[in-house]
C-alpha cells in the first residue's frame, strides 16, 4: 500500500525513484527525497508578473520550482510536486532549514 502525506491542501504519494521510472505515477502528486545533483539554475522572468524559476536535478529527475529557494549542489531535499513523466513541477521544497512553497 502506498503511503501519502498531506502538505497544504493536497496529498502527495511517497514514492521511490524506481516507482517513478515505472510510469505509474505520471500526473499524480508525489514526494521524493534526494540530493541536489547540480547547481540550481535560477532564472528571473520579467514578464507580466515578475518572478523566478529554479531548475535542478534530484535522483535523475529534473525539478522545476516557481521561486528562488536557498538550495545548492549537495543539499538534501524533499520535493513535493506533480510528476509529469520527465520532470517534477514542484509546489514545495523542504530542506533541513526551511520549507519553500509556491502559491496554490
Amino acid at each position: 500500500m502506498t503511503r501519502r502525506v498531506k502538505l497544504g491542501h493536497h496529498y502527495y504519494y511517497i514514492v521511490t525513484v524506481d516507482e517513478l521510472n515505472s510510469g505509474g505515477f505520471r500526473g499524480k502528486n508525489v514526494v521524493i527525497e534526494g540530493v541536489v545533483e547540480d547547481k540550481p539554475l535560477v532564472e528571473f522572468l520579467p514578464m507580466e508578473l515578475p518572478g523566478y524559476r529554479t531548475t535542478f536535478q534530484v535522483s535523475g529527475f529534473r525539478v522545476e520550482f516557481s521561486g528562488s529557494p536557498c538550495i545548492g549542489k549537495g543539499d538534501r531535499v524533499r520535493v513535493y510536486g506533480r510528476f509529469l513523466g520527465d520532470c517534477i513541477m514542484a509546489s514545495a521544497i523542504e530542506t533541513e532549514r526551511a520549507v519553500y512553497t509556491t502559491e496554490e
